[in-house]
Order: structure tokens, then C-alpha cells, then sequence
């Protein structure tokens, strides 16, 4: 009771400032996502509970965003609703939670559910504080948008561009709502694959770091977190597309980890460096790339529970996060840019496939014994190019087929 009040508190004491100009109002924005989606995967090991996690939803999000009060610090709030709505009924209670729809003690789900997160905010010069519902989007903290809703979470961000070139940002968290969640709970991590003597939570979550634009191609990007008596985490990356000619661009994306145990040690031990590194090459409408990662030390890489590994392999099917894993990939795109066919224009699709092969797992309980586990996705997606529905961010249509395998070498 005492974290909700302190920051609802203080959500209040920035929403009712009694001055309030045309800035607040002129610059509001708003926003209406509309989001149709539907879960399936199927469980091929035994034992299980469940033959499949397997749910269709209609998702619809608002984001509104005021500006700021005039004056040397101004003042605003930003609103974040969203509302999920069953589109299988009682279908669904013979199958596992698919992180789409809340599910009760005995399976089931409600027909609709929905949540609201309200932001207060102060902006003095280029420094900006955020205090309450919070969407971080950042290598040590990252709110999912991998499926219906993202996870918001509890407490206060402060970012600044008084440097050119350079944004510094930090949050600081101890409570988070999950994507298919109405209440709040405290911030922790998960046990995938028992990588960790137990999953935990804890008191409170904070990062702090920077990207540097070293030129138009290349970003560099620094971060300390920790996850108070859990562990402590350092990031460091780089990201860009460096052009060759006017037609051929070099892309990359690397990211190191470095994860410890901290404090009372509530998971255990943590003690892992992860590379990761995505290198490809884009020609026109084609974008072919290699991808690879390794996992260094006693145990798998930690993160927040309910979200995806921040590495640069982000496939559905697994993180390929576990102990002394080695991850082979390959990626493929194509955009419909400028491509008709007869009277019909194809601008706007998009195809996507890829392939990734982890090997050398290292599972606890296991020994000496390797296992290793492989994905491929297929993704044919459409955006709106132009008219008045352009700023459609989501696909119309996609379809997703994923094969996962897990077996010992």
C-alpha cells in the first residue's frame, strides 16, 4: 500500500498544478492502436499439462500524451488504457496461458479485462522526470511488445539531451504489471530452464546509462543496472547502418552483458558474459544477415521475469540464453518497395524468414550432459503506405510458423 500511494502521489502533485497554458494542450497528442492476436503453440515434450498455449484476443490500446505548462518547468501527464476482449470464449480453458489474457485459478478467462496507467511528468530545459506508469525500452529493462499488451511498470524515469549527441536516461522501478495482468507485483526474475537455483522477487529494480551518436551510422550505448539482492548488470553495444555505395548498406548490431550475483544472493548464484552480434548487408528491397551469440560463465543470462532475453536474436519459440549455449543465425528480408504486380501496387509488405541453431547447452541437473534446440519463423506482414490509415503501425495480416527442437547431443 505505501509504494501505490507514493507513486499515485505523485502522479497527483504533477497532474494538479494549477496553471496550465496552450503548450499543455497544443502540444497533446494522442493515439489508437487496434490489435488482433492470436497464440498457438503446441507442446511436443512430455510430461506436460497442456497440449498447447493457445488464445485469440482483440487488443485495443490509447495512448494520449499532453504537453507541457509554460514557465521554466513545466508540467504534464500522459495516459496509457488498454482493453483485451476473449475471442474464444471457454475454448481456450483446455490450454496453458499464452501471456494474451488473464487466466484464473481454474484455467478459465474472462470475457474482456482492461488496465489504465497514468504518467506524470516535469520537464525543465532538455531534463525530463516521468513518475508512475512507465513503458522502458532499454537493453537492461524492456516492456514486451510481444503480445497483446506490453508490461508497464511502477515508478520514476529521468532522461536528458542537454549533451549533444548523448541522452542519459535511468529508471527506477519496484513493481511491474504483466502483459496479460491487472495488478501490480513486485519486480523479480524468472527461472527459465532452471538457469538459477530459484526464481525471486524484490524491493526495486534501477538502471542508468547513455547512447552516444558517434556519427549518422553508428549509435554507442552503456548501461548499469541491478536487481536489488539478485544481480547486478552491465551493458555495452553498438548499433548501425553504414552505407557503401547508394544502393548497399552495411548493418551490425553488438551487445556484451555482464551479469553477477548482488547483495543476499535470493536466486543464487549468477556469474555469466554474454556476446551477441547481428552483422548484414542490405541491397534495394533485400536484407540478408548472420547472426551469432555465446554464453561465458557459471549460468545463464538473467533479466526481468515476463519479458524477452535483450539480445539481439529475439525469436518467439526461446531466448537462447542458457549456460555455455553457442547460437548460429541467419535472416532473410524482402520489402515490396516499388514492386507491382499488373494495376496492383505491393508497397507496404513485407516478408521475413530466419533460422537459428543453439548448441553446447549446459543445464543444471543434467551433468556433463548437451542439449541444443533450433527455431525458424516465417513472417509475411502488411503496413499501410499511404492514405489516410498510413500511420497503421501494426501488421494487417501475419503469419508465424515456429519449430523448435530440444534434445541431448
Amino acid at each position: 500500500m505505501k509504494k501505490t500511494s507514493l507513486w499515485v502521489g505523485g502522479c497527483l502533485c504533477l497532474l494538479f498544478t494549477p496553471v496550465v497554458h496552450a503548450e499543455f494542450i497544443a502540444d497533446s497528442k494522442a493515439e489508437l492502436t487496434l490489435r488482433n492476436f492470436y497464440f498457438d503453440r503446441d507442446y511436443k515434450q512430455d510430461p506436460y499439462p497442456y497440449t498447447a498455449a493457445r488464445d485469440w484476443a482483440q487488443g485495443v490500446i490509447f495512448k494520449g500524451q499532453s504537453g507541457y505548462t509554460d514557465g521554466p518547468v513545466g508540467f504534464g501527464v500522459d495516459v496509457l488504457a488498454m482493453a483485451g476482449f476473449n475471442l474464444m470464449g471457454n475454448r481456450a480453458d483446455d490450454y496453458a496461458r499464452s501471456g494474451l489474457l488473464p487466466v484464473n485459478s481454474d484455467n478459465s478467462r474472462d470475457d474482456y479485462y482492461g488496465k489504465v496507467g497514468i504518467t506524470g511528468k516535469a520537464k525543465y530545459r532538455n531534463n525530463e522526470l516521468f513518475v508512475g506508469d512507465l513503458v522502458p525500452l532499454l537493453p537492461t529493462i524492456f516492456s514486451s511488445p510481444a503480445r497483446l499488451f506490453p508490461q508497464t511498470y511502477r515508478g520514476v524515469r529521468f532522461l536528458s539531451t542537454e549533451i549533444p549527441k548523448f541522452q542519459l536516461e535511468g529508471f527506477y522501478v519496484d513493481e511491474v504489471r504483466q502483459r496479460d495482468s491487472i495488478r501490480f507485483t513486485d519486480v523479480g526474475t524468472d527461472n527459465i530452464n532452471r538457469r538459477f537455483d530459484r526464481a525471486a522477487t524484490t524491493d526495486y529494480f534501477y538502471t542508468l546509462g547513455g547512447a552516444y551518436q558517434v556519427n549518422d551510422a553508428y549509435r554507442v550505448r552503456a548501461y548499469q543496472a541491478e536487481l536489488h539482492n539478485i544481480y547486478q548488470q552491465q551493458f555495452l553495444g553498438f548499433n548501425g547502418k553504414q552505407p557503401l555505395n547508394q544502393q548497399l548498406n552495411f548493418l551490425s548490431d553488438v551487445r556484451f552483458f555482464n551479469s553477477e550475483d548482488a547483495g543476499t544472493k535470493k536466486i543464487g548464484e549468477v556469474d555469466n558474459r554474454h556476446l551477441s552480434g547481428l552483422f548484414g548487408l542490405n541491397y534495394q528491397n533485400h536484407t540478408i544477415s548472420l547472426g551469432y551469440m555465446q554464453s561465458f560463465g557459471a549460468t545463464g543470462l538473467p533479466f526481468l521475469s515476463g519479458t524477452e532475453s535483450p539480445v539481439v536474436l529475439d525469436f518467439m519459440s526461446s531466448d537462447y540464453s542458457n549456460k555455455d549455449e553457442k547460437v548460429y543465425s541467419v535472416r532473410y528480408e524482402y520489402e515490396f518497395k516499388n514492386v507491382n504486380v499488373g494495376d496492383i501496387s505491393l508497397n507496404g509488405l513485407r516478408f521475413m524468414t530466419r533460422y537459428a541453431k543453439g548448441e553446447d547447452i549446459n543445464l543444471l541437473n543434467y551433468g556433463d550432459q548437451r542439449f541444443k534446440e533450433e527455431s525458424m519463423e516465417v513472417e509475411l506482414g502488411y503496413r499501410i503506405p499511404e492514405g489516410k490509415f498510413r500511420r497503421l503501425k501494426d501488421y494487417v495480416g501475419a503469419f508465424l510458423t515456429t519449430v523448435m527442437i530440444c534434445q541431448r547431443l
